[in-house]
């Protein structure tokens, strides 16, 4: 019988390797949680499992940067807007893009241009204005699951 020759498969990138070795995990775990048993169980489960590794690796995340900012592995970009190498390793870039300061709302400076302005309008009628102007949004809704 001829032998079949055996062929390299390239090796998966490294995202890939991370998000198939983490949803390893999460199976393992969840295999061995009683609550996996019910639909309800299973679901819940998972999110609380998925919402603890954010955490735990959103806590390692900003560890690891201000380490790598004051081991000087990496460099805050000019905050002038653009695009910018921070630092960089044999594999890896550390890419930032700066963009132009958000400009936002301010009652007070709206009132002093209006009381400078033509018109006069005093200051305490442009706050009136402003709070008759100001109409209510949708409100914040913030999900967590509880272990019991």
């Amino acid at each position: 019988m001829a032998k079949l020759a055996t062929v390299a498969m390239p090796e998966a990138g490294l995202k890939a390797t991370i998000q198939n070795e983490v949803n390893k995990l999460v199976q393992s775990i969840m295999a061995r949680h009683p609550d996996a048993k019910h639909n309800a169980g299973r679901s819940i489960l998972e999110t609380f499992i998925w919402d603890e590794i954010q955490s735990v690796s959103k806590g390692r995340s900003d560890t690891m940067w201000e380490r790598m900012e004051d081991t000087r592995i990496y460099l805050k970009p000019d905050p002038k807007p653009g695009h910018y190498e921070c630092g960089e390793s044999p594999h890896f870039v550390i890419k930032a893009s700066v963009t132009s300061p958000v400009r936002r709302f301010n009652e007070a400076e709206l009132a002093a241009v209006l009381e400078q302005s033509i018109y006069k309008i005093p200051p305490h009628q442009t706050k009136g204005f402003v709070d008759a102007a100001k109409k209510p949004g949708n409100p914040m809704t913030k999900l967590r699951i509880v272990e019991r």
